[in-house]
């Protein structure tokens, strides 16, 4: 069963999204824009990092930048 308040074709996407990104981030190894997979995933977690500093959900459930 899904959390609370998600169901299963909001998981399901969620996990396809996912999936993609490990896609991706092999592709990028395999073209070179990483030496090997720990740097890049160390690149990936630094972005991710970057954006969550930058934005939050606001209380009427928007993504918006932080101030």
């Amino acid at each position: 069963m899904p959390p609370s308040g998600f169901n299963q074709r909001a998981v399901m996407g969620a996990l396809e999204f996912v999936k993609g990104c490990y896609e991706d981030l092999i592709a990028e190894v395999q073209s070179g824009k990483h030496p090997d997979f720990e740097s890049a995933v160390k690149y990936e977690l630094a972005q991710l990092e970057k954006a969550l500093a930058k934005v939050h959900i606001d209380p009427a459930g928007n993504l918006v930048e932080r101030q």
